[in-house]
Order: C-alpha cells, then structure tokens, then sequence
C-alpha cells in the first residue's frame, strides 16, 4: 500500500502546472542537443518517447525555445492533438500558419498547395518544423499524412516533423497503414525518469525563489519516498510534493493561530491584573489595615510553561540548501549551470526601424556596417541573380539589401527588406507586407548577426 495519497486540488505553488520553469539534466540536455542535430542535418522522422507525465510536453516546449534563438531559419509550427483533428482540418491549420486561405478548396488542391509551400519556404532558406505533441491520440489518417509530410515527395517537399508521443506508438505502426515506416528509416529517442539523486536536485529547483526557498519539509526519508512512489516521473513527483507542502503548510498556519490566540489572551489579561492589583492597593490605604482579597488568575492569563514553549517551536524546519548536502559537488555544479538556458538577449539602442533613402540598391558592405543586435525580413533567396533584379522590379520595394553567399553548394542570392531593433518591431513589419508578397515567397525574420557572419 503507497504512503502517500494523491490529491486531486492544486495550488498556484512550486509544484503546479502553471510553473513554468524547465529543470535539465545531462541527459535531458542531451538529447535537446542531439534532437536539434538531427532537424538540421537528417530526412529522418523522429520519434520522442515518454510516459504519461514524463515530460514530452515540456521538452517540446524547451525545445521551441532553444531553436527560435539559435536556429532562427527553422519555421516552426506545434501541433496539439485531438482524437478528432481530421486530416482535412489538420492540413487547413497547417495552411493557416502558412498564411494561406482555403476558401472551400478540394482536399487534393489543399495538400498540393501545403507541398508547395514547404517547398517555397524551405527554397526561401528557411526549414519547416512541424512539432506534434501527443501524436498518439491523432486519428489513424492524421497521423499518416503528418508522417507523409515527413517521408514522401520530392525532398524540398518534405516537412522536418518531430513526434511526441507514449510508447503505444510503436503498436500503432505496426500496423500495415503504416507500411512506409517499416520500410524506412526513423529515429527514436526516449524521455529518461529520474534518479533518486535527481529528484532531490529536481525538488530544489522548484522551491528556488518560492516562499519554501528557505523553510520545507523535504527530508532525506521523504525523498525517498517520494522516488520510490513515482518511479522518476515528474508530474507524479509534483502531485506527491504539492500534497506535502500543502499539509505543511496548514501546520505552520495552525501552529501560528495558535501562538497569536495566545498572545492576544497575554496581552489583554496582563493589564486586567494590574487593575485590580491598583483597586486592591487603593482600599488597603483608605482603610489602613490588610485588607485581604483573593485574586484569582484571570481565565485570560495563558499559563506558558518552558515545555510547552519549547514543545511550539519543535517543528523541523529544514533550509533548502540541506537538500544539496550529500550531492557530487562537481555534479551539482555542471547541473545547476545546465538549467540556465535562457540566453540573455544584448542590448540594442536603436530606437526605430532605419528607413534608408537610398538611390540604389544596398549591399554587403551596407549590411555589415548594420547594427548586428538588429534584425531584418529575408524576402527572397534564389541561385539566379537575374531572377532577382527581375524580382525586386516588379514589386517597387524601397529599403532593401542584397548580399551573395552559398546554398546547396551554388552562389545564393538573398533580398533582405528594412532594419529593426528587436525582433518584436521586425515581426510586425512582417505582417504588414502585402498577402501576395508573404504567400508567394513566405518572407520570414531574420538577424543581422546571421547574415553578416554568411556574407561573401
């Protein structure tokens, strides 16, 4: 029989779903780095395995994080599954993202279209990532044109997918609707559990900057326990700490009532014997002889023994550094530097997008004088220069800048359009194109940094 009984109310606490703060390990790091490898240089479909609870949700989104600012030519789009996504209404919410109305068209017309913006885009130098979450819960036609995205076609056809899912998967694709998976090569990479070291350090992480930061009752003995009840999974570790903190946290407060209830009766019964000790003394001098009056203790006046004093205050409260005190000191250090993935972004002082005047048309030497903290929209990217010209000609853009460099192992030349301070500023700029612009070539945000370091 467990020790513990899960609660089924939650608490905006350390625990809760709505923390979002990602705790990695190495082998967690890992596998974002070998995950992020595998997008950029493999055809392959992934596979990311987990349990109920292992996680799978949160590494996507760490994931997310990590690509949008080091991989900032991937076009990223997360799909949330539903037993009830049809493959017509996945394809439109695909299409959407693309920026592409559908307009009723036939099924057929859609899918060709969704092939043909892959293709621009990726042909733009960009990278479609299509992140499934729960892919296991999509219905079996879902799922497989999803995975046909990923392993049919021509190859500027093909979306990168990435798919999140339980270990039932593999049941799944067993099956002979999935034949083209048997028959072709996938990676799969699994969510590890946690150590019982792990789950300590894990506990600490999630009590950083809470109001138990200092104070918890987190003992050796119940971390134990708490690792054996949830085998390393950590939304089960969260349900088990939650409840823990919870009780705790009512017996702090009851402990506190009870200490102010008895404070209040010493505070008010202290002046009531004085009273009567003044009205006692004032008839003793009147009538000058002892006058003997029995003063009773007022039911007001607590009786604080020493033992009952040190018997309040008894409650172990354990620091949260207590947590770290049988840790691998160099362990520690590597995973406490692991969780920092936030990269802080430099500081720009440009104050609005830089609007050129310019008589002709701007180029790399231009662009690498530019503040490289800036960003830029890249609208087009071909291996004909002619191609170009012929371009920016027809659609009478102001403010843009060509620069050459190599694609595919051939000269690529790319037009980029306006300079902005922050990537916000360059993303609203990037919805205020014309449709037929963003449909056509999909123009996408770009930094400056990138550029100048690929400018030849």
């Amino acid at each position: 029989m467990s020790d513990f009984q899960i609660s089924s109310s939650r608490t905006d606490e350390p625990f809760s779903s709505t923390t979002h703060r990602y705790y990695l390990t190495p082998e967690l790091s890992q596998r974002l780095n070998l995950i992020r490898h595998l997008i950029q240089n493999s055809e392959q479909l992934l596979f990311i395995l987990g349990e109920t609870g292992g996680g799978k949700t949160a590494l996507l989104n760490q994931l997310k994080k990590i690509a949008e600012k080091k991989n900032e030519h991937w076009w990223i789009y997360t799909l949330t599954s539903s037993p009830a996504l049809s493959k017509e209404a996945l394809i439109s919410t695909i299409l959407a993202a693309f920026n592409v109305r559908q307009d009723g068209k036939p099924i057929q017309v859609l899918q060709d279209s969704l092939r043909s913006h892959t293709a621009a885009t990726r042909y733009n130098g960009q990278l479609p990532v299509l992140f499934v979450d729960d892919a296991h819960k999509l219905p079996l036609a879902s799922l497989k044109f999803i995975i046909e995205l990923a392993m049919q076609g021509e190859q500027l056809t093909r979306m990168r997918v990435v798919l999140f899912c339980e270990p039932q998967i593999t049941s799944i694709l067993a099956t002979p609707e999935f034949e083209i998976v048997q028959k072709n090569m996938t990676h799969t990479l699994d969510i590890p559990s946690f150590s019982a070291n792990q789950v300590r350090d894990y506990l600490q992480f999630r009590l950083q900057n809470s109001k138990y930061s200092n104070v918890h009752p987190f003992t050796g003995e119940l971390i134990k326990k708490i690792y054996i009840e949830s085998d390393g999974i950590p939304a089960e570790i969260n349900l088990y700490a939650e409840q823990v903190l919870q009780q705790f946290a009512e017996q702090r407060q009851e402990q506190t009532h009870r200490y102010s209830l008895s404070y209040s009766k010493l505070r008010w019964g202290i002046p009531i014997v004085l009273v009567l000790m003044a009205i006692a003394w004032f008839v003793y001098s009147q009538y000058s002889k002892p006058i003997e009056t029995p003063v009773k203790q007022s039911p007001l006046i607590p009786t604080l023994s020493d033992h009952a004093i040190t018997k309040m205050t008894q409650k172990t409260l354990l620091p949260t550094t207590d947590l770290l005190s049988h840790a691998d000191d160099d362990f520690t250090k590597d995973s406490n530097q692991s969780v920092q993935t936030e990269v802080p972004e430099k500081t720009v002082t440009m104050k609005k997008p830089v609007k050129v005047v310019q008589t002709e048309l701007n180029g790399k030497e231009w662009l690498r004088r530019q503040n490289s903290n800036a960003y830029t929209l890249q609208i087009l990217g071909v291996h004909d220069h002619l191609t170009l010209k012929k371009f920016i000609a027809k659609h009478h853009l102001n403010d843009i800048a060509t620069f050459k460099t190599t694609y595919r192992n051939k000269n690529w030349y790319v037009l980029v359009y306006g300079i902005y301070p922050t990537r916000a500023m360059a993303e609203a700029a990037l919805a205020e194109l014309p449709a037929s612009l963003r449909e056509n070539t999909q123009p996408w945000t770009r930094s400056l940094d990138s550029i100048q370091k690929v400018i030849e």
